[in-house]
């Protein structure tokens, strides 16, 4: 096969409520800039990893940049990565608080999400070991999306300068507030949530480097304390590697 009529591959392949689709969207605008939109292919491929193969075998003679974005990926994708043959942006978050989102959004059971998290878990082994991958923490992400993005586009071979990364975040941090705004309105349980809401997403407020924060009254508020203890015993590895707290004990009930 001649590696030069490949397509330019990039996944965004993180863990479910990590920030993934904002790194899919910021993969989207940074290669905007070098590549023909109609070179461009993009496509959310599912939570099937024989789905997200399958769009690969295209990609021969493929012209331009295909950016796929899934939290599960099958064999063929993950030799790519493993081989230094795609790119791929792994975001990740303390995976309690990632059940507990996706609990909330999907209205799925406990076992459900836990399963589609520990997939993406174990995934998680291979890129933190690979070489190949950017690992990017969902709190870095909130804390510093201006500098996260830069980082994106050193990892995507770009050298951008200020000016450039900061109109790039402006653009995807637009879409992340038009679409947070609109999950937890479809989630609001009352007048009073829709009003912090609309305090913390309406507008973006502040200078242009300011993160638009919102204290989430939600997190953890699917799970019970028995499912937040057993996620964790169950999640020790992860918990450990990734610098998370192993306390059974819910944040709720500490001191």
């Amino acid at each position: 096969m001649d590696l030069k009529n490949i397509s330019y591959v990039i996944f965004c392949s993180g863990m479910t409520r990590s920030a993934s689709r904002w790194s899919y969207e910021t993969c989207q605008e940074l290669e905007k800039l070098r590549t023909p939109i109609e070179e461009i292919s993009i496509g959310y491929v599912d939570e099937d990893a024989s789905y997200v193969d399958a769009n690969l075998v295209g990609i021969y003679h493929r012209r331009g940049t295909s950016i796929f974005h899934s939290h599960a990926f099958g064999k063929r994708s993950v030799r790519m990565i493993l081989a230094g043959l795609a790119k791929n942006v792994y975001t990740y978050r303390d995976p309690r608080d990632s059940i507990a989102s996706s609990m909330r959004i999907t209205g799925s059971d406990f076992e459900c999400v836990f399963s589609n998290i520990h997939t993406s878990l174990v995934l998680s082994n291979l890129f933190f070991a690979d070489g190949y991958s950017l690992l990017l923490p969902f709190s870095d992400v909130m804390d510093d999306p201006i500098g996260m993005t830069a980082k994106i586009a050193k990892y995507l071979d770009f050298d951008l300068a200020e000016d450039k990364i900061l109109k790039i975040h402006m653009k995807t941090q637009k879409l992340a507030i038009e679409r947070r705004n609109e999950q937890r309105r479809r989630t609001a349980h009352s007048p009073s949530d829709i009003e912090v809401i609309d305090r913390g997403f309406k507008i973006m407020n502040g200078e242009a480097t300011t993160t638009p924060r919102i204290d989430n009254p939600w997190r953890y508020s699917a799970l019970t304390e028995n499912q937040y203890a057993e996620a964790t015993k169950r999640l020790i590895p992860w918990l450990l590697k990734m610098n998370f707290p192993t306390s059974t004990v819910p944040p709720w009930k500490q001191d």
